[in-house]
C-alpha cells in the first residue's frame, strides 16, 4: 500500500508539473505547438508563424500558472484563443453596451413577489435548454443569449423545447442599419418579436455566421404556442438574478477575460475584470456553489460549452448588471413536437482536481494507453504525463456522477455505453 501511494503522488506531481515541464524546452514547446495546431486544424502562412508561436507560448504559460494557484477551483486548457491576437478574440463576443443603462434602473423585484427560491434550479437537468451551439467568428453573441433565454421559458410556457433561430435576429433586428457581427443588445431581440410576432425554428433558419438581408417572410413561425409581448429587466443584484433564475433562463452579460476565455472547468471566480461587459451569455441554472451559463462558443470550449460562475462575490465582472428575459403570452395553440435537448448534466462534471476523462483527451491519444488511474487535469496537451491515464477510469468504475465504465474503458452515460 505504501509503495502504491508512493506512486500516486509522483504521478500527480508529474500532472501538476507537466505542462510547466514541457515549457521549459523549446524543443518540446515547439512539438506541442505543431501538435496543437494539428487538433485544432490550423493553417498559417510562413509570414505569420513566428507571431502565432508567440502567442501560443504566452497563452501557455498563462494556462500553467493559472492551473498552478493553490485552491484553485476552475481549470484552464489552451483551446482556440490560444493563437489569436487581441483584435481577432473580439469576434467572439459581440456585446455592443453603448448606450445602454445597466439594470440599476427600476426592475421588477421578483424577490418580493416570489417570497423565496429554491436552493438549486438547473434547468439542463429539466430538458429545457437546446444543445450546445457555436457563434463562430460573428460577434453574433447578443443573438445567442436572446434566445437562450426565450428558449427555456417558451418550453416552461407550452410544453414543448423549440430551439429557435439566432440567424433570423442577426439578419432582421438591424436590417439596413449595421452589420449584426458587429455586435448588438438582446433586448433588441424581444423588441423585435415583439413587432413582428415571430421567430422562426433554426431547422428553418439556419445559421450561416454572416449577416444577410431578412429573410423572415420565406420562414415558418416557431413562435406558436406564445408570442414575446415584453421583456422584464432584472435587478442588479445576486439575489434578483436568482430569484429570476428560478423561474426560467435568462439573456446575461458580462465581462469575458482572458482567464474566462481559457477556461476548460470546475467553477470559475474572476477577479482580474476591468468592469467592462463584452460577451452575451444565457443563465440557464444555480445551485449554492456556482450559476451556470451557457456559452455560444461551441462544446468544445468550457464545460462541453458551460461554465459555472462562483457565487457570492461582488460585481462578479457585471454578470447581474444586463439580465433580462421575454414575457410570453400564450396563443391559444398548442404546439408538438419538442426538438433535442441537452445532455450535459453540470453534475456529471467533476468539481475537484481532475475532470473526467472522456472531456479531456481525445481518444485517439489515449487508444494505445489503457489504465485504471484518472490523472487529465490539463487536457490532451500534457501527454507526456496524462495520456496514458486517460481512458480508464479510477478503479470499480470512479467515473463521474451519472456515468459509467463502458466496455472500452471510457466514462459515458450508460446509454452511451
Amino acid at each position: 500500500m505504501k509503495f502504491l501511494i508512493v506512486i500516486l503522488f509522483a504521478l500527480a506531481s508529474a500532472r501538476e508539473e507537466g505542462l510547466k515541464s514541457i515549457l521549459q524546452s523549446s524543443t518540446k514547446t515547439l512539438e506541442l505547438y505543431k501538435k496543437f495546431k494539428g487538433e485544432q486544424h490550423l493553417q498559417f502562412s510562413l509570414a505569420e508563424e513566428g507571431l502565432r508561436f508567440r502567442l501560443f507560448k504566452l497563452n501557455a504559460h498563462f494556462v500553467a500558472s493559472e492551473n498552478d494557484v493553490k485552491g484553485e477551483t476552475a481549470h484552464f486548457a489552451l483551446n482556440m484563443f490560444s493563437t489569436m491576437a487581441e483584435a481577432e478574440k473580439q469576434s467572439y463576443f459581440g456585446l455592443n453596451v453603448t448606450g445602454h443603462e445597466n439594470d440599476e434602473r427600476p426592475a421588477e423585484d421578483l424577490l418580493t413577489r416570489r417570497g423565496s427560491v429554491p436552493s438549486e434550479k438547473l434547468w439542463t437537468n429539466e430538458g429545457k435548454v437546446t444543445p450546445m451551439k457555436n457563434q463562430g467568428s460573428c460577434g453574433s453573441c447578443w443573438t445567442y443569449g436572446a434566445v437562450g433565454g426565450l428558449e427555456t421559458r417558451y418550453a416552461i410556457k407550452s410544453g414543448v423545447l423549440r430551439n429557435f433561430a439566432e440567424q433570423e435576429y442577426l439578419d432582421c433586428v438591424y436590417e439596413g442599419q449595421k452589420n449584426g457581427c458587429d455586435g448588438g443588445w438582446p433586448d433588441h431581440c424581444y423588441l423585435y418579436s415583439g413587432s413582428v410576432g415571430r421567430l422562426a425554428p433554426t431547422s428553418s433558419y439556419y445559421y450561416t455566421g454572416s449577416d444577410s438581408y431578412c429573410k423572415s417572410s420565406f420562414k415558418s413561425d416557431g413562435l406558436v404556442a406564445a408570442k414575446i409581448t415584453d421583456s422584464i429587466s432584472v435587478g442588479a443584484s445576486e439575489s434578483q438574478n436568482i430569484a429570476a433564475l428560478a423561474e426560467g433562463a435568462l439573456s446575461m452579460a458580462f465581462e469575458a477575460t482572458t482567464r474566462f476565455q481559457s477556461y476548460s472547468g470546475g467553477i470559475l471566480t474572476d477577479n482580474t475584470c476591468l468592469y467592462s461587459a463584452n460577451h452575451a451569455v444565457t443563465g440557464v441554472g444555480y445551485t449554492p456553489e456556482y450559476i451556470l451559463i451557457k456559452n455560444s462558443w461551441g462544446s468544445a470550449w468550457g464545460d462541453k460549452g458551460f461554465v459555472k460562475l462562483s457565487r457570492g462575490y461582488p460585481a462578479a465582472c457585471e454578470l447581474f448588471s444586463y439580465s433580462s428575459y421575454p414575457i410570453l403570452t400564450a396563443t391559444g395553440v398548442q404546439d408538438f413536437g419538442s426538438d433535442a435537448a441537452t445532455d450535459y448534466n453540470p453534475k456529471d462534471s467533476n468539481d475537484g482536481d481532475t475532470k473526467p476523462c472522456e472531456n479531456t483527451v481525445s481518444e485517439s491519444m489515449c487508444k494505445d494507453y489503457q489504465d485504471s488511474f484518472n490523472y487529465c487535469k490539463y487536457d490532451w496537451f500534457v501527454e507526456d504525463y496524462c495520456r496514458k491515464f486517460c481512458n480508464k477510469c479510477d478503479g470499480d468504475g470512479g467515473c463521474a456522477s451519472g456515468t459509467v465504465l463502458c466496455d472500452d474503458g471510457v466514462c459515458r452515460h450508460e446509454h452511451m455505453c
